[in-house]
């Protein structure tokens, strides 16, 4: 539903870029510095149950190896299956999902939508499309570049 009248809407899309963000925790570490507008999926009433978690595991990490106290051998998607295990046995004994969502990992995905005027939308291509942005993030400025080309 729409809420704004037409010529609302024709200003807002004058003067705002809208964008829904699916992205992992680091990553959106670095976008959030950016002085825009932010509204973002909470995790405090709406559980692993309701909303499955997803992670974002990178080339370079997926296969990292380490050993638990046992010796056996644990991939990083070992230790993130450990950790929902956790997340999942906190939920069943009570623990509400605003405080087990602590042991989630960072490569946790979330969903954010932002607002950007021209000036921020701006500054934002400028420094995460640089060659010396993390891959990440220049690939969330190269998505957003391609979005605004279609329009």
């Amino acid at each position: 539903n729409i809420f704004n009248t037409e010529e609302e809407c024709k200003i807002i899309a004058e003067h705002l870029v809208i964008l829904k963000n699916h992205i992992d925790l680091p990553t959106f570490g670095q976008y959030v510095r950016h002085r825009i507008n932010w509204q973002v999926v909470s995790r405090r009433y709406v559980s692993g149950k309701k909303m499955p978690f997803e992670f974002y595991i990178s080339e370079k990490m997926k296969d990292v190896i380490t050993y638990d106290s046992s010796g056996y051998e644990k991939k990083t998607k070992d230790i993130i299956d450990d950790c929902l295990a956790h997340y999942f046995a906190a939920l069943e004994s009570g623990v509400k999902p605003e405080e087990a969502r602590r042991i989630i990992p960072q490569a946790a995905y979330t969903t954010a939508w932002c607002a950007m005027q021209p000036k921020q939308l701006e500054n934002f291509m400028k420094l995460r499309l640089d060659s010396h942005a993390q891959k990440e993030i220049r690939l969330v400025a190269e998505a957003v570049q391609e979005l605004l080309k279609g329009e």
